[in-house]
């Protein structure tokens, strides 16, 4: 990497840590969020509450995570082309090529969610507002197995989510180390 001109080891180094923070923040999710929202030993007070929680913790992701996802992919993208090329080396279009498909893989959680996590979590965000709006009124809710079965479908529609950019980081490093 030491040979690439200094833009390109800025890009290269803003493209991997941009696809690794946003799997780290979208699988975080998945690992700790969810589960602890839908944990059994939960008081029931706090358990009804859950739909409200994920759709705050939803709100907060959507609006860092792609921002950040389409940042490194401009990244990777501008590695891509910086990355000199005098003789059309196999090694230099293979970087080039691993960095074109880490950015690809980074910025891929964003049809993913729109194709695939779409209905799931339409349905979340009206739990949620259902629950606020009982709350209003002062009715007392409980976690129902719905919900909690909606959560599940999401928890693991977004850690598959959050292995694209794991794979672009992994992608990122080949093209850059190997």
């Amino acid at each position: 990497m030491s040979a690439l001109p200094p833009a390109a080891r800025i890009a290269v180094g803003v493209g991997l840590a941009g696809s690794a923070w946003c799997a780290g923040a979208i699988m975080s999710c998945s690992i700790l969020a969810v589960p602890a929202l839908t944990d059994p030993k939960l008081p029931a007070a706090a358990a009804a509450r859950a739909p409200c929680i994920w759709h705050n913790l939803y709100n907060r992701g959507k609006s860092t995570v792609p921002p950040i996802a389409i940042s490194t992919a401009a990244a990777f993208a501008y590695a891509t082309y910086a990355i000199p090329n005098p003789f059309s080396l196999k090694l230099i279009q293979r970087s080039r090529n691993l960095l074109a498909v880490a950015g690809l893989f980074t910025v891929a959680i964003v049809p993913f969610t729109l194709l695939l996590m779409k209905s799931t979590n339409d349905a979340l965000h009206a739990k949620a507002l259902a629950v606020q709006e009982r709350s209003r009124k002062g009715l007392y809710t409980l976690l129902d197995d719905g919900t909690r079965e909606l959560l599940s479908n999401w928890n693991i529609l977004n850690f598959v989510r959050g292995i694209f950019p794991l794979a672009a980081t992994g992608f990122g490093i080949s093209a850059v180390l190997f």
